[in-house]
Formats: structure tokens, sequence, C-alpha cells
């Protein structure tokens, strides 16, 4: 109990650091004649430090109180269970990296050869003079503790003897209570817990109960980009009584050393890996020591056995809308935008307080379309690498659509906005069944409104617009594209933006029998993507020319396919005075036009758009001669006669 106290009141890592010096001077004296600077050098040091210059009564003293404890190296000790002789190795090893006077000491007690760190034959020589041991004989240093752990490593060109041990300075800091963190390697900071799912929080406890298991050395954390995953994995370190640290993987993989600096400052990694369908993560041996967090997305798998997964989702409605309201200091605000953007508590945050900074920088009263606008500035620089933003709004008057196409629209809003509670009440396979995605296929010829629909959609759930060729996307990343699609979708549902694709008979056309590779692939990925946005919880849009281009087993795997058909007379002159308004001619010209012309809106937008640049450069109304004029021009572009009592317009 005496030799404990004595230790206990120099310190662990104190007395270690005046027991390496003092071996070192006992060494000298012994075996190394002319190092006697040395051994003088040295035992003043120890003397400073422990109070002591008799090799063999502080060597009992340690052998006594040891494992020495109160520190993080007394923890590392403890827990590899080192031997004195290995306790002094690893000091000696570390030392190196910070005292000038050891540097210089075992240079010369390594003369001629030199060196400042010990030699594998140096340790050997020491152990065995100093503790009496041939543990650390160069044919047994595969068996050493310290090396297997990755704290110590064996570097160097040449035979075992010759080469030296080497500790990372950056885990020496740590081990000596010098460092409190890693380079490069953050702390995951604390995320108030009304920005986690209420779901997510009740599974902590069990989440890291199990982590504490031997069966369970991990935890593969899924979820979509801005979902607060690394806050979750900061609140499973907690309930571990850990700190989480972000540690990039290549790191990882590659240093050893962090993962014993996390196993002894109590530390719990967190890895970020992207990775594509199909792909799977095997980390490295020395992730077995401890528990570890693996932050994925939808696809990809960790290899490792004794991991544990969960899937973080977005916050339930109530705790959305609760959010919302005490950000936007909106309760109707709050609760409609709770009810239909199926965001995660960071994205909330960070999207009220940008729509607060735009309602504020504009004077105006905080409305809805300064919701809209900041959600379409969130989180698009990823998404923009794979599709393009439709920035415009399309209210309910810029848009004209046919009876029975407007009702399909307002029922897809509907079922858009509902999607998260209209499984409740219904029956055992419904909710077996149940997603929060809608799927609508878009139908007609081009012209007929179906992309200023699907911009009409984004603007009744005030939600961004992304536009993708999928085929262009799929061919342009031709080997990564089931990677590219599945990162595209992830952020698709980060954003609860709605996707429209273009082209989709291009890839969900009827498939053929062929055999050959090329064809092969193409019906895998076609498969991939279908699967992919089935499960994608948010909107997505596919438009197409023609519907019998689409296989049937294709369309039935849809929640809505509306029918975009070629405008009537009624349908037509909307189009006109929606287009012209109060710049174009009189009613009765426009309704000759809705008669003559039997144009969709796309083609009707190009002509109204080619005359007002006429009178604008003299300065007067659009005429029915500019009219005119750019109604020829278009059907000349299509290839097709104008109408022959087109003439009776000009000169009116």
């Amino acid at each position: 109990m005496a030799d404990r106290g004595t230790v206990r009141r120099a310190g662990a890592l104190l007395w270690l650091r005046g027991l390496v010096r003092l071996g070192l001077a006992e060494y000298a004296r012994r075996v190394a004649l002319p190092a006697a600077d040395v051994a003088e050098e040295m035992a003043a040091e120890a003397r400073s430090l422990i109070g002591r210059t008799d090799w063999a009564e502080a060597l009992r003293v340690t052998r006594s109180a040891w494992p020495l404890r109160g520190s993080r190296l007394g923890k590392a000790i403890a827990e590899l269970d080192l031997t004195p002789a290995e306790g002094f190795v690893l000091v000696l090893t570390g030392e190196v990296e910070g005292a000038h006077s050891i540097d210089i000491a075992l240079t010369e007690l390594q003369a001629p050869s030199g060196g400042a760190r010990p030699t594998a034959n140096l340790c050997a020589e020491l152990a065995s003079e100093l503790f009496g041991t041939d543990a650390l004989s160069p044919e047994k240093l595969d068996d050493l503790p310290l090396l297997r752990a990755g704290i110590v490593a064996l570097d160097g060109p040449g035979p075992t003897p010759l080469r030296y041990l080497r500790i990372e300075p950056n885990l020496w800091s740590v081990l000596s209570d010098g460092l409190n963190d890693w380079p490069d390697c953050p702390f995951i900071e604390r995320a108030p817990a009304k920005h986690i799912p209420v779901e997510a929080r009740r599974e902590a406890p069990k989440i890291a109960g199990l982590m504490k298991t031997e069966e369970v050395k991990g935890l593969a954390l899924r979820g979509n980009p801005g979902t607060g995953r690394l806050g979750y994995a900061e609140l499973i370190a907690r309930r571990l009584g850990k700190r989480a640290i972000a540690a990039p993987l290549d790191r990882w993989a590659q240093e050893p050393a962090l993962a014993a600096a996390c196993r002894i400052a109590g530390w719990l990694p967190v890895l970020r890996a992207t990775l594509g369908p199909g792909e799977e993560l095997e980390l490295p041996p020395h992730t077995h020591e401890q528990p570890v967090i693996v932050v994925l997305g939808a696809s990809g798998a960790v290899t490792q056995s004794g991991f544990v997964e969960l899937s973080l989702g977005v916050p339930g409605e109530r705790q959305r809308r609760s959010l919302w309201r005490e950000l936007l200091h909106d309760r109707k605000l709050g609760n409609e935008l709770g009810h239909a953007a199926l965001l995660s508590g960071p994205a909330i945050v960070r999207i009220a307080e940008a729509a607060r900074f735009l309602a504020e920088r504009s004077g105006e009263p905080l409305a809805r379309h300064h919701v809209r606008e900041a959600r379409a500035a969130f989180g698009g620089d990823r998404l923009r690498l794979l599709a393009q933003p439709v920035e415009r709004e399309v209210p309910r008057d810029a848009i004209v659509l046919s009876a029975a196409t407007q009702r399909h629209i307002e029922a897809l809003v509907e079922r858009a906005e509902r999607r998260e509670a209209l499984w409740q009440g219904l029956g055992a396979t419904m909710n077996a069944t149940r997603t929060t995605g809608v799927k609508a296929l878009f139908v007609g010829e081009s012209g007929t409104g179906k992309s200023l629909a699907a911009s009409h959609v984004a603007t009744l759930l005030g939600a961004p617009m992304y536009r993708v060729d999928l085929a262009a996307v799929m061919n342009k990343y031709l080997g990564e594209s089931e990677k590219n699609l599945s990162l595209l979708l992830e952020e698709a549902a980060a954003n609860d933006c709605v996707l429209c694709c273009d082209e989709a008979d291009s890839l969900f056309g009827r498939r053929s029998d062929g055999k050959d590779s090329g064809q092969r692939f193409a019906t895998m990925l076609t498969n991939f993507l279908l699967t992919r946005i089935e499960t994608h919880p948010g909107v997505v849009i596919l438009t197409t020319n023609s519907r019998e281009r689409i296989d049937p087993a294709f369309i039935r795997r849809l929640d809505y396919a509306v029918e975009f058909t070629l405008p009537r007379f009624a349908e037509r002159l909307e189009l006109w005075n929606t287009h012209l308004g109060p710049l174009g001619p009189d009613e009765d010209t426009r309704k000759l036009l809705a008669s003559y012309c039997d144009l969709p809106g796309g083609h009707i937008r190009n002509i109204v758009v080619n005359a007002a640049a006429r009178p604008r450069r003299a300065g007067r109304r659009i005429s029915i001669d500019d009219l005119v004029e750019s109604l020829r021009d278009e059907y000349r572009k299509l290839g097709r006669p104008s109408p022959p009592r087109i003439k009776q317009l000009v000169g009116r």
C-alpha cells in the first residue's frame, strides 16, 4: 500500500518517465561505459522527476504498485495487461517524440549505428538487463501486445534487431494527457433532442446497451444526407459514456494509432462511408477492439459481423409542426409545413433561419413563399451535379388544363400532402406495404404542359423541383450509374423535392428478350431504378410523349398516370388569354386564333414570345399582324402549313 501511495502521489505518468530515465542511467553504468555522461544526465533527470536515483528500489516500488493507474497511460497499461518491462518500453518509445535528452541518450547508447529511436535489439537488452526477462527479444516481438494493439509499430529497413520501435506522436500525446483531440477528426457537437426523431431517441438506450456487450461491435446508421445522423451518433456516444469523434474512413483504415487513441481516450469513432448499390465496406481488424458507428446512405453494407443497423428517418408530423412553429413564430404556417414537408430537424432549422432572413431583407411579413425560396436554396449543391433546378412558381391561374387533367393533378397534390398520415386506420396489408412516396406518369404530346404541370405540383407543395434526364445520367456515368442514381434519390429525399424525369419511355419502354450484354445491362439498370423509385419517400414525376411506348408492367407500379390531351377551343382560348395578358389584341381576335390554330400551350407560348419581341422595340402593343407572322413561323418550324383562314386576320 505504501508503494502504491508513493506512485499515486507522483502520478503514474511522471513516475514512469522518471523510471525510464533511471533505467537508462542504470543500463549505461552497467554495459555502456563510454556513455558515462548519459548515466549522469539521466540520473539527474530521474531525481528531479521522482526523487530517486536507486534503480533497484525504484523497480521494487514499481512492481509492488503495478499496474499503475490514474492516467490514460495507466488505462492503456491495464487494458493491454502490460508487464513493467513492456510499460517501460512504451514510455521510452513515447518520450523520444518530445524529450531531446532521451534522443541524445539513445543515440549514444546505440553508437556507432546511432539513431534516436530505440531498436528492437536495444529494447531486448534493456528488458533483459533491467527486468530480467527475454519477452522483448526480436524473435518474440510478434506477440508483443503493444505491437498487436497498434500502439507501437516496428519501422525501418533491415533485419528485425536493427529495426526501431516508433509511436505516432499524436497517440503519445493522447496517452500522456497532452492532447485531448485528434488532428482533422473533430468532436461531434451535441444535437438538440428536439431535432432527433422521437422514435429514434427512444431506441438510443437499447442500442447503447447492445453496443456495450461483446456480441455487438458497432452500429450501421443509415439515413439520407442532412437527417442528423452525426447528432444521433453523438447521442449514442453519450449513452456509452464516450465522446463522438468524426474520423475519415481512409484515415481510420490507414492509422491504427487513431483507433488506439479512441480506445484509450474514451472516444467513439464515427466513420462516414459513401457506398453504392452492392458495395461492401470491410473495416480493418483494429475496428473490432472497440465499438464504432458507420454512417451510411441507403445503399451498401458493412460486412463485419456483430453490427446492428438503424435507419434514421425524419421526425413525425407532430414533432415537425412543433419545430416549424417554434422557429417561424407562426402557428398556422408551422402546421402547414409540418404537414406537407418531410424534412429532418437540422434541415428545418436551416431552412427556417434562411426564410426569416429573406423576409427581413424584403421587409415583408414571413410567408410561405419565403420558406419555398429558402428550400430551393437549401442542400442543392450535390443535387445539381445530376439534375437541374427548375426555379419557377406556377400558380393555378398560370396553367391551363382540361377538367379531367386538373382533377388528377389535384388528387396527386392531395395524396402528396397526406402521404404520411394516409395509412392511419387502414388494414394490416396496407400498413405492411406503406410508403410515403408518390409516383406519377404525365403522358401527352410535346407542348401540352407536362413540365409546367410538374412545376405547378411543386408550387402547390411548396417544394423545390429538379429536372433530371435519367437516360443521359445513366449513359454519362456508365459503370457508376447505380451509385449516382442512389445519390440523386438520397439527396432528393433529404430535400423532399419534386423530381421531374423527362423521356421516361427511353428507360421504361417495352422490354425485349435480347440476350446481348448491353441489353442485359440496360434491363438490370432499369430494374434497379424502378426498385429505388418505388421505395423513394418523395414525389417523382415521369413524363413521356406516348403511353404506348411504356411497359405496362411499369405503369401498374405507378400511383397516377395523368393524360395531357391537346387543348380544345375553350382551353386554347384560355391559353391565348393567359399568355397574351393585357398587351394582346381584343377578345374577338383571340377567339379567332383559338378557333383556327390547333396548337398546344408550348407552341402558343413560342408564338407570343416571338410576337412580343417585335412591338416592344417599336414601343407599341402586340398587334394581330405580329401574331400572324409568328404563327406562320411556328407552323413552318413544325413542317405544317398555316391554317388557310389565317389570312382573314391580317390587317384587322
